[in-house]
C-alpha cells in the first residue's frame, strides 16, 4: 500500500487558518474534508466556524471508521452520526434556536469518505469534494450552483475591465457581486456601478446563466443572480431544486443528496481523495502531478474567470481555495 496526504490552506502567511482537514487510518477509513467559509466573524474555540466544523466532522469520521460495527453501518446511519455531533455543538453553546432560525449561521463542512469494509470499499460523499478511481473514474457531485454564482464574478470583472478599472477594482467589486448577487446595487459597488451599470451586469448574468443551465427553473436562476452566495442557503440539504446541495451543517442532510456506492476492494488499485481547492486533476495517481496540475491552473487562469471559473480567484500570497489530497495505491 501507498499512501500520500497533503493539505494547504488559501492564506499562505496563515496556514492555521486552513478549513480543509483530512483522514488517513489504513486499512480502515480514509476522507477529506473541506469546511465552509464563514463571513460571520464568529469564533469557536479559537476557530473560525468552517474550521470547527471540519474539525469536527474530522473527529467523527475517524470515530467511525476505528469501531467495527460504525464503520460497517447502513450509509444514513453514518451521516446521522456526523450531523449529531455538529448539533450537538450548537447545543453546548446555546445557539440552537438561532442558527434553526438563520441557516447561513450554521457551521458547514463537505465531506469524501471512503471505509474500507474487507471485500468492498463503500464511498460516501457529502458535498463538492470529489474522488478519482483507478485514475480514470471521476464521482464528484456539483449541482452547479457555483457555477451561477462563479458567473456573476466573471461578468462583472470583464465589465469594470471594459470600463477601463484596475485590477484591484476589478477583484473587489467582482467578488462583492458574486456575494450579494447583482439584483440592486449594494453599497460596495458604488461608485465604480451605478443602477444603470447594475441593470446591464444582471441581463448579462442572466443570459450567461441561462446558456450553461437551459434547462433550470427561470426562479432559481434569478434568485441566483440576484442574491448571489449569500442568497445560496435557500438550496441547501434542500431536494426542491435541481441546484439543491447536501452539505453537514448540524441538521438533516436528505440522503437523496448523498451520493453512496460501493466498490470491489480488488476492483480499486488507487484512489484519489481532493477537496475543490484543486479546479483540475493530476496526469497520474501522485502528489506531484496533482501539484503539476494545480501550478497549470494558477498559470493559466490565476484570477479565476477563465477556463477555471470560481467566486474568488488567487492574489500574491492567496490561492483561490484550501486544497487537500489524499491518495491511497493499492497495488
Amino acid at each position: 500500500m501507498r499512501i500520500e496526504a497533503f493539505s494547504e490552506g488559501k492564506y499562505l502567511d496563515d496556514p492555521d487558518a486552513n478549513e480543509d482537514s483530512l483522514v488517513v487510518l489504513p486499512g480502515l477509513g480514509y476522507a477529506v474534508i473541506d469546511g465552509v467559509t464563514d463571513i460571520s466573524g464568529r469564533i469557536v474555540e479559537g476557530m473560525r466556524t468552517g474550521r470547527y466544523a471540519s474539525r469536527i466532522v474530522q473527529r467523527a469520521v475517524a470515530a467511525i471508521a476505528l469501531d467495527d460495527a460504525a464503520r460497517a453501518a447502513p450509509p444514513a446511519r453514518i451521516v446521522e452520526r456526523v450531523t449529531h455531533c455538529l448539533r450537538a455543538v450548537y447545543e453546548s453553546l446555546g445557539i440552537v434556536d438561532e442558527v434553526s432560525a438563520h441557516p447561513a449561521r450554521r457551521f458547514g463542512a463537505t465531506l469524501t469518505l471512503a471505509l474500507d469494509l474487507g471485500a468492498v470499499l463503500r464511498f460516501i460523499l457529502v458535498g463538492d469534494s470529489g474522488v478519482r478511481l483507478n485514475a480514470t473514474e471521476t464521482i464528484v457531485d456539483d449541482a452547479g450552483l457555483d457555477r451561477v454564482t462563479a458567473v456573476l464574478r466573471q461578468e462583472a470583472y470583464r465589465l469594470i475591465g471594459e470600463l477601463g478599472g484596475d485590477l484591484e477594482t476589478q477583484r473587489r467589486v467582482s467578488r462583492c457581486c458574486s456575494y450579494y448577487g447583482v439584483g440592486a446595487l449594494h453599497d460596495d459597488m458604488r461608485p465604480v456601478l451605478d443602477v444603470s451599470l447594475q441593470r446591464v451586469l444582471r441581463e448579462r448574468c442572466i443570459a450567461q446563466a441561462s446558456a450553461l443551465f437551459p434547462h433550470a427553473a427561470d426562479d432559481d436562476l434569478t434568485y441566483l443572480v440576484d442574491r448571489g452566495i449569500s442568497g445560496q442557503t435557500r438550496f441547501q440539504n434542500n431536494t426542491a431544486s435541481p441546484f439543491s446541495y447536501s452539505v453537514f451543517d448540524g441538521f438533516e442532510v436528505p440522503m437523496a443528496l448523498v451520493r453512496v456506492f460501493d466498490r470491489p476492494r480488488d476492483s480499486v488499485h488507487s484512489m484519489e481523495l481532493y477537496t475543490d481547492g484543486y479546479f483540475a486533476p493530476g496526469a497520474t495517481p501522485e502528489l506531484a502531478a496533482w501539484e503539476r496540475a494545480f501550478e497549470e491552473v494558477e498559470r493559466v487562469d490565476p484570477e479565476k474567470i477563465g477556463a477555471y471559473p470560481s467566486v474568488k480567484g488567487s492574489s500574491e500570497r492567496m490561492r483561490t481555495d484550501d486544497r487537500t489530497l489524499v491518495i491511497v495505491g493499492f497495488d
